[in-house]
């Protein structure tokens, strides 16, 4: 996973860009889950805008591990993970933010199956659960399909849980745009699809998402989020969009049906759906889901499951 890692037919490089500040109670467990992926071949790399509290402890106890660590100030986020992707070699590619987790040791593995085993798709992504400041399950949503209508309404890809080429990362400027604090991913998705992506969900969890406080999902989202979010759409479609027509769209994403014109069916929906997720609370048991990180595995293993190939939503 260090400096040492080197593009294979069998195991082409996977590139996965850490950007951090200040995320001192939350980057371990960040940093582990990636390090305790079994796939074999990750250039793993820290941008850090020079942190103060328990990060600088954090990344001085694994920098050995990293391919590359970069600890200078940046501009933000986007600078930040720009600068990981301007010295990476990966074929494939993804960023996780530093409080957030991938969900288990085989994510990489799946990612890169699905890319290998379908190589007409450009983006492949897996399902989000979202955890508390103490990994503790909150909420997840049902699995869907990817919908470029909908996508061009609302973002709902679990940014965190996305891998893609390089190929396409490329063909679409080789950038984060560094005009966005909060819809840098919404704007890059918006900008694949313009250079003909094809994106692939698959119904395996691949993220841990956590909120807390400090996290730009809360703290940002009616002040900065959403007015990127309609500045991209209006940007791209040429129309406008409401935050109530967002989450109606997200709602029909999700669970297939339109609330204004479905009411009754999508309200037992809902009930239904949450009456699950209290059951698969009760069935977690409250374990913070990111403890996982802290197991120690006997051996290192390289075989994970096959993708058969798929055809990829236009």
């Amino acid at each position: 996973m260090g400096a040492g890692s080197h593009d294979s037919d069998d195991f082409p490089l996977v590139t996965i860009v850490t950007p951090s500040y200040n995320q001192g109670l939350f980057i371990e467990r960040t940093i582990l889950s990636v390090l305790k992926q079994d796939y074999p071949n990750i250039e793993y790399i820290i941008v850090d805008a020079v942190s103060t509290d328990d990060t600088v402890r954090i990344l001085d106890k694994y920098k050995h591990q990293f391919a590359k660590l970069i600890v200078e100030k940046d501009s933000g986020q986007a600078d930040a993970i720009n600068k990981g992707f301007a010295c990476s070699r990966g074929k494939i590619m993804a960023y996780l933010n530093s409080d957030d987790c991938y969900a288990g040791s085989s994510v990489v593995s799946q990612a890169v199956d699905f890319l290998s085993h379908n190589p007409d798709a450009d983006l492949v992504y897996g399902r989000r659960m979202y955890i508390d400041e103490n990994g503790k399950f909150l909420r997840q949503y049902p699995f869907s399909p990817f919908s470029k209508e909908e996508l061009y309404q609302a973002c709902y890809i679990p940014q965190e849980c996305c891998f893609w080429t390089k190929e396409i990362y490329d063909r679409a400027g080789s950038y984060i745009n560094l005009d966005y604090r909060f819809a840098l991913d919404y704007e890059l998705w918006f900008r694949f699809l313009d250079h003909h992506a094809n994106f692939v969900a698959i119904n395996s969890v691949f993220g841990l998402f956590r909120e807390h406080q400090d996290s730009k999902t809360i703290s940002a989202w009616h002040t900065i989020g959403y007015p990127e979010a309609r500045r991209l759409i209006k940007q791209y479609t040429k129309k406008d969009v409401t935050m109530h027509q967002m989450y109606d769209v997200l709602f029909q994403h999700f669970f297939h049906m339109c609330r204004n014109k479905q009411p009754l069916e999508s309200q037992v929906s809902s009930l239904i759906w949450d009456q699950q997720l209290q059951l698969s609370s009760f069935l977690l048991g409250g374990a913070p889901l990111d403890y996982w990180v802290y197991q120690q595995f006997t051996t290192k293993t390289t075989q994970h499951p096959s993708f058969s190939k798929q055809t990829c939503n236009p």
